[in-house]
């Protein structure tokens, strides 16, 4: 399209300086930051600054580096990105200095509904005083909205890894992969761990059928142990709890995934939950594995009921799902597998870059 002769046209980002709110052992920290940055540097040469909070004097100082580079030298060209900074503290404090001195070409990017478990000074800030807003939901964007116009949804990508299911297990392979913890005492009512065992885990014991569950991300030694002891009395369903982990390096996660028959994504409904970007189901359908997840959130964006999965709107679907897949011939179950992989575009790391510039360029024309 040809500019106005009067009109300028906006200058394109060449240089990212991305605050992040945790390393790189959290997911958003990678498949929304750290990931995304690193595809641009290779194949659109924007240089970028990656920075998270970090009690160590080598965190501390290349903070401050970049920090003290952003406020003082700013490159021109140059996008500012606070991502899920939430808290009070020294780190959060500081990135509202850096705001309030360069408000221009700056983003604010989140995909979980903090304000429900958070106080909401510093996330309000943000809202308010960031020139754009990325979010991860549609629930988050009618938030957002309210404090900002210029908010955008941009789903939490999968990047391409090259694992898909080839094989169906002999004995039904289940698999779950998260954060199964309960986080502070206000998380407890949303939490995944409260979803297993609301939602899923009941539902499995009533099915008289040999079953493999394979749970990825249950770190609490004591969470081992309960489930062990749920689970006693029912030899017929074998557990598999993979201990050592390396949540840095995603390459390992998904050739287990493949490995399950079924992914499950129980969560009970709360705005928390509605909010999510359905970003469990897109990992198990970026492997070719069907998905029974709660329809809730953004799960039926990608999961689709009897075509790549089944959606539940109540404990007993979870059963019912896992009984249409026992009962299901290998020649269903591969058309389901096979259209798991139908929509990975609409999630992959190239479309969250496409949608990501197209958004700075909005960015840019507005300052």
């Amino acid at each position: 399209m040809q500019a106005h002769p009067n009109i300028p046209m906006p200058e394109p980002i060449r240089h990212i300086y991305w605050f992040a709110p945790f390393n790189l052992s959290c997911p958003s920290t990678r498949y929304r930051g750290k990931i995304p940055l690193e595809y641009l540097q290779e194949n659109q040469r924007i240089t970028f600054d990656f920075v998270y909070p970090a009690r160590s004097l080598r965190g501390v100082l290349k903070f401050l580096g970049v920090f003290f580079s952003a406020i003082f030298f700013r490159k021109k060209a140059s996008l500012i990105v606070i991502q899920k900074v939430c808290t009070n503290r020294l780190y959060a404090n500081a990135l509202k200095v850096l705001i309030w001195a360069h408000p221009h070409k700056t983003l604010y990017d989140i995909d979980d509904a903090e304000h429900l478990r958070t106080a909401t000074n510093t996330l309000h800030f943000f809202l308010k005083n960031c020139a754009a807003v990325s979010v991860g939901s549609q629930a988050l964007w009618d938030y957002c909205r309210v404090f900002n116009p210029n908010v955008f949804i941009q789903t939490s990508p999968i990047p391409y890894h090259g694992f898909r299911k080839k094989q169906r297990n002999e004995q039904l392979t289940i698999g779950w992969v998260g954060d199964f913890g309960n986080g502070n005492p206000i998380s407890r009512a949303f939490s995944h761990k409260t979803s297993m065992y609301q939602l899923f885990f009941p539902q499995l014991l009533a099915i008289d059928h040999p079953i493999k569950l394979c749970l990825i991300g249950v770190k609490n030694p004591d969470d081992i142990t309960e489930i062990n002891h749920y689970f006693a009395k029912s030899p017929h369903i074998m557990l598999d709890i993979p201990e050592d982990l390396n949540w840095e390096n995603d390459q390992w996660v998904y050739p287990k995934i493949r490995q399950f028959d079924i992914g499950i994504a129980p969560m009970v409904d709360h705005p928390f939950n509605q909010a999510k970007s359905a970003f469990k189901s897109k990992q198990y359908l970026s492997c070719g594995v069907p998905v029974i997840a709660s329809d809730v959130g953004e799960n039926s964006q990608f999961v689709h009921h009897k075509v790549n999965g089944f959606l539940c709107h109540t404990a007993r679907d979870f059963a019912q799902a896992i009984r249409q897949f026992i009962e299901m011939s290998d020649e269903e179950y591969w058309r389901y597998s096979n259209s798991c992989l139908m929509g990975t575009e609409a999630y992959s790391l190239a479309n969250y870059v496409e949608v990501f510039q197209e958004n700075l360029l909005v960015i840019s024309r507005k300052n």
